[in-house]
C-alpha cells in the first residue's frame, strides 16, 4: 500500500492528452494523391467554408487533391443514403466530410418525400450506413462528421428555427456516432451556440437567413477549426477554451517559427487584461504592451523566440467567456512579414498545454516536479521540458507555474488547500517514502 501511496504522490492519476493524427493529413505528408467528397445539406453544397478549406490545403499540396461537393441543397439523410452510390462511392473518396442532421431536424417536408418526418433514432441509423458503406468500399478512408450552426427564426427567413425544434438532439446523435465508432468529429454547433448566447447580434449577423452563415462567419469559426482538428498546419495559432477563456499559444506547425511579436485582437473588446504573459512570468526578454480589452500585445525587440513545430504554452485567460468570439491574432517572424494567425475555440483548450504540466499529460502532479528537478539548470529549447517562461533555461522561475497550479489541483481535489512543499522539503518526503517502501518490501 505505502509502494502505492508513493507512486500516486510521484505521478499522480493521469491520462495523456495527445493529439490524434489525421489519415488524410498524414497521406497528403507522405505525398499521396487525396480525393475528398464533401456530403451534406445545402450548408455544403453552398457553404463557403468548402471553398475555403479547399484552397488552404491546395496551396499547402499543390496538385494533390481532388475536391467533389456532393451536396444535397434542401435534403436530409434519407436522400444521403440514396444517392451515395452515385455521389460519393462511384468517386473513390480517400476521405468524406458528413452533415446531415441540420436537415434531419427539419419537421416540414411533405409526406411524399423520403426525408419526411427522420426520427432521431433513424438519423443516427442513416448515417452508420453512409459510413458503413464508405469504409466497405474504402477501409482507410477518413470519415469527418460536423455538427453546424443552430438556426433562428430570421425576419426574412422561413421560420428555420420552429421547423427545427429539436435540432440540438440530432446534433447530439452526431457525437455519439462518433464517439462510438472513434471517428472525427468537428463539433462547430458548441462554438455557434456560444456565439448565438453570448453576441446573439453577431451570431445573427452571421446566419442573417436563420440558416446559413455567410463567409465572414464560416472564415471566423468554422474553417480554422476544420483544419487545426485534421492537424493541418495553421502556423501560430490560439486555441481558446469556451467555457472559461483560457488561451494556448501553439506553433501548429511542421516547421520552427522564430517569433518576435504577436497581438490578440477584439473589434468588441471582449479581452481579459489578467492574462499570462511572457515577461510576466520572469522572461525579460518579452516586453508586454499595456493591456486592453482590446489588445494583448508582446514584443521581443532584441531576440527571437524560436518555437520548435508543435510547442505550445497557456496564456491564461485571454477572453471574457461572456462576450462575442471575435478574437484574432497576428504575429511578426523574424523575416519582418507581419502575418495572420489561426484562433480556434475548442473545449480542447480546457487541458491542453496547463502551466505547470512539465511532462504535458493533462494533470499537474509530483511528476511534473521532478520533470522540473531533472531538468534544472539546462538549456533547452523555449516551451519545452520544464521552461514555463520561454527563456530557454529551466530554472527557479519556472517553477513558480508548478506551485501555482499545483496549489490549485490540491484545492480542487480536497476542497481544502494545503500547503506546497518547497522543492527541498517535497525531494526529502519522496526519499522518505522510497526509503519505508523498500523496507516494506524486504520483509
Amino acid at each position: 500500500m505505502l509502494q502505492l501511496a508513493l507512486i500516486a504522490i510521484a505521478f499522480g492519476s493521469s491520462c495523456l492528452n495527445v493529439a490524434l493524427s489525421s489519415p488524410l493529413i498524414d497521406r497528403l505528408e507522405a505525398g499521396q494523391h487525396q480525393t475528398v467528397v464533401v456530403y451534406g445539406t445545402s450548408l455544403t453544397a453552398g457553404g463557403a467554408w468548402v471553398s475555403q478549406l479547399s484552397a488552404s490545403l491546395n496551396a499547402a499540396y499543390p496538385g494533390q487533391l481532388t475536391w467533389i461537393n456532393a451536396g444535397q441543397s434542401g435534403k436530409a439523410s434519407a436522400t444521403g443514403v440514396a444517392a451515395l452510390n452515385s455521389t460519393v462511392l462511384a468517386k473513390n473518396p480517400d476521405a468524406v466530410f458528413i452533415e446531415f442532421a441540420m436537415n434531419d431536424a427539419f419537421t416540414a417536408y411533405e409526406p411524399s418525400e423520403v426525408d419526411y418526418d427522420i426520427t432521431q433514432a433513424e438519423s443516427k441509423a442513416n448515417l452508420n450506413a453512409m459510413i458503413d458503406a464508405i469504409m466497405s468500399q474504402n477501409p482507410n478512408a477518413q470519415v469527418i462528421l460536423q455538427t453546424m450552426n443552430p438556426s433562428w427564426n430570421a425576419p426574412n427567413g422561413n421560420g428555420s428555427a420552429t421547423k427545427r425544434p429539436q435540432l440540438a438532439q440530432y446534433y447530439q446523435g452526431y457525437r455519439e456516432v462518433a464517439a462510438d465508432r472513434g471517428l472525427t468529429l468537428i463539433d462547430h454547433n458548441a462554438v455557434w451556440m456560444k456565439l448565438q448566447q453570448k453576441a446573439p447580434a453577431d451570431f445573427q449577423k452571421y446566419v442573417a437567413d436563420g440558416t446559413h452563415p455567410d463567409f465572414a462567419g464560416y472564415q471566423q469559426l468554422v474553417t480554422p477549426a476544420i483544419r487545426w482538428n485534421l492537424n493541418a498546419d495553421t502556423g501560430l495559432t490560439l486555441v481558446v477554451d469556451l467555457a472559461t477563456g483560457r488561451g494556448v499559444l501553439q506553433n501548429h506547425s511542421n516547421e520552427t517559427l522564430q517569433l518576435v511579436s504577436f497581438t490578440i485582437h477584439s473589434d468588441s473588446g471582449a479581452l481579459d487584461t489578467s492574462w499570462e504573459s511572457f515577461s510576466d512570468r520572469g522572461n525579460s526578454a518579452w516586453h508586454e504592451a499595456n493591456p486592453t480589452s482590446y489588445d494583448l500585445s508582446e514584443l521581443n525587440p532584441l531576440s527571437v523566440m524560436k518555437l520548435a513545430p508543435h510547442a505550445k504554452t497557456s496564456l491564461g485567460v485571454v477572453w471574457n467567456a461572456s462576450r462575442s468570439l471575435d478574437l484574432q491574432l497576428s504575429y511578426l517572424a523574424d523575416d519582418g512579414i507581419l502575418r495572420q494567425g489561426a484562433v480556434v475555440f475548442d473545449d480542447a483548450a480546457a487541458t491542453l498545454a496547463k502551466r505547470g504540466d512539465f511532462n504535458d499529460d493533462g494533470v499537474v502532479d509530483g511528476a511534473d516536479f521532478l520533470e522540473w528537478q531533472r531538468s534544472y539548470g539546462a538549456t533547452v529549447q523555449p516551451l519545452s521540458k520544464a521552461d514555463d517562461n520561454g527563456d530557454g533555461v529551466v530554472d527557479a522561475s519556472d517553477l513558480n507555474a508548478w506551485r501555482s497550479a499545483y496549489q490549485a489541483t490540491l484545492l480542487g481535489t480536497s476542497g481544502r488547500l494545503h500547503s506546497v512543499p518547497e522543492p527541498s522539503g517535497l525531494i526529502q518526503t519522496l526519499v522518505f517514502l522510497l526509503a519505508l517502501a523498500r523496507q516494506s518490501a524486504s520483509r
